[in-house]
């Protein structure tokens, strides 16, 4: 009998993580496309509410976007411009000519942990960006000097935003160096 309890609770909890993850998303996306919110009485007991608030942040399932977002977080990365004699731009480019997917995520994941050091160790976040950047910069004919910024993008809000707007692109920092 404790067994049958214990199923049918850790089921109904279940089914509640699925309806609030669906529920959630399905109503943000009439919310942002079609400016109007979805009511359906028998629903509406279940979803986020005044008397179902405790449990679902006691038992977790009011997690945020993050629980089923996909890619809702910002994303930073690198872009490295080359420059000639002249200062015109030979090339511009975000994965230093990286052709695999796992050299591309490796390169990813560096540019989310050097926003995290940003703040406590500049200095190597200068001699990073250098030695990034030189390597690539090496590599194109004519090249003199050379751009890295780190960049983010940073989402509109999506009750101000207009529809399929692009989102803004931000530079944390940039270093300019020349090609010896």
């Amino acid at each position: 009998m404790k067994k049958k309890i214990l199923i049918l609770l850790f089921s109904v909890h279940l089914l509640l993580i699925f309806f609030q993850a669906f529920w959630t998303t399905v109503d943000m996306y009439f919310d942002i496309h079609y400016n109007k919110k979805i009511d359906i009485p028998i629903l509406n007991v279940f979803r986020q509410n005044n008397f179902t608030e405790p449990y679902y942040l006691i038992s977790g399932i009011n997690t945020g976007y993050g629980f089923y977002g996909i890619k809702t977080a910002t994303e930073k990365y690198l872009r490295c411009t080359c420059y000639d004699s002249s200062d015109k731009i030979l090339n511009q480019d975000r994965y230093f000519n990286l052709k695999t997917s796992n050299g591309i995520s490796r390169l990813e994941s560096l540019n989310a942990n050097q926003l995290k050091a940003l703040n406590y160790r500049k200095d190597y976040i200068n001699k990073l960006f250098k030695w990034q950047g030189k390597e690539f910069a090496k590599s194109i004919p004519g090249c003199t000097s050379y751009k890295i910024e780190l960049i983010t993008i940073v989402p509109k809000n999506t009750e101000e935003q207009k529809l399929r707007t692009k989102p803004e692109l931000y530079v944390i920092q940039e270093n300019f160096f020349y090609l010896q």
